[in-house]
């Protein structure tokens, strides 16, 4: 059987739009009308249904479409949420001591996807970027109590980088051998930029990870195997980071930013075509929406997503036959 590695014709560039079935469960949890034993029996079933629709629309790469109820920040040790209070219904960020990570319940969702997924497709994880959680820190964390545990930030970035470092080869032994850290949304500092290229450096060998973020955070990086950008996010400077990636001789995502009509498909090949001036063809790959990207994701735009994916498909073999 062909051994599986990326770039792939059409990739997945984050979450997926949960089905019905999947956010009612997650309401009655919430609501405190099923256990926690029963959502996660609904959100395995879940990702198998979406494993196999992917299979069937022809995909090589799968996830596990962020289908499950879970904030990255369980299972840290020196970080966490306080308890709600009576008057405030949202989380607010602590620190109880220095930030470390032994076991991440990633882990186990990696475990579950990967069981799932015969040898004729491959399993990717998605994880928060380095950089995005040290921000979200910076950004959240009561000024005195992060002088009080962390005088010096780059004590913080030291130990996230040790906690990123075991949890990226804690997936590697469990057989993930592609990652891809999601920091589109996060904000641009020196901090963060320098602690993504320490996390790059030191992962693991043969463990292929792309990034998906904006414009200035993907040119700063070193040493990704993918730089995936939306490409239509308005503000990017998209020549110069194409130029840099083709000299990188890294792979480039084309991350599609909307879910296309079908009069829409000429100019979405014709901006393909403007990408493929810079990038080589075997260095390209068109990446699914991102489905975080709307607030409430509906069944109409589940619809419009199954649809993007059957033309994504066409679009690739069209574009890959040039």
């Amino acid at each position: 059987m062909e051994k599986l590695s990326p770039p792939f014709k059409v990739d997945i560039a984050g979450t997926l739009c949960p089905p019905a079935t999947l956010k009612d469960a997650w309401m009655q949890y919430q609501k405190e009308q099923i256990s926690l034993n029963t959502l996660q029996a609904i959100e395995n079933a879940e990702i198998r249904n979406l494993v196999e629709r992917l299979k069937s629309e022809g995909m090589k790469v799968v996830t596990d479409g962020g289908f499950r109820n879970r904030d990255f920040l369980e299972g840290w040790e020196g970080l966490g949420y306080k308890p709600h209070t009576a008057d405030s219904a949202s989380k607010v960020l602590e620190l109880t001591g220095r930030i470390s990570l032994s076991h991440h319940p990633i882990l186990d969702d990696y475990t579950f996807l990967a069981g799932i997924v015969a040898g004729d497709v491959l399993a990717k994880q998605h994880i928060p970027s380095p950089g995005k959680l040290l921000t979200k820190i910076l950004r959240e964390i009561d000024a005195s109590q992060l002088e009080r545990i962390y005088p010096d930030v780059n004590v913080l970035s030291d130990d996230l980088a040790v906690a990123y470092k075991n949890l990226l080869s804690a997936l590697y032994n469990s057989g993930c051998r592609y990652v891809q850290f999601d920091g589109a949304k996060s904000l641009l500092m020196d901090e963060a930029v320098r602690l993504n290229n320490r996390v790059l450096r030191e992962r693991p060998d043969g463990l292929f990870v792309a990034f998906h973020a904006a414009t200035d955070m993907l040119i700063r990086l070193h040493g990704a195997d993918a730089y995936f950008l939306n490409y239509d996010c308005g503000i990017c400077d998209r020549s110069r980071l194409l130029w840099f990636v083709r000299e990188k001789e890294a792979v480039f995502g084309f991350v599609i930013s909307y879910y296309p009509e079908e009069d829409e498909l000429d100019e979405l090949q014709a901006k393909i075509e403007e990408v493929l001036n810079y990038i080589p063809l075997k260095r390209f790959t068109l990446c699914l929406p991102d489905a975080d990207s709307l607030l409430h994701p509906s069944e109409a735009d589940e619809e419009k997503q199954w649809r993007t994916v059957k033309q994504g498909m066409d679009m690739a073999e069209r574009v890959f036959s040039f």
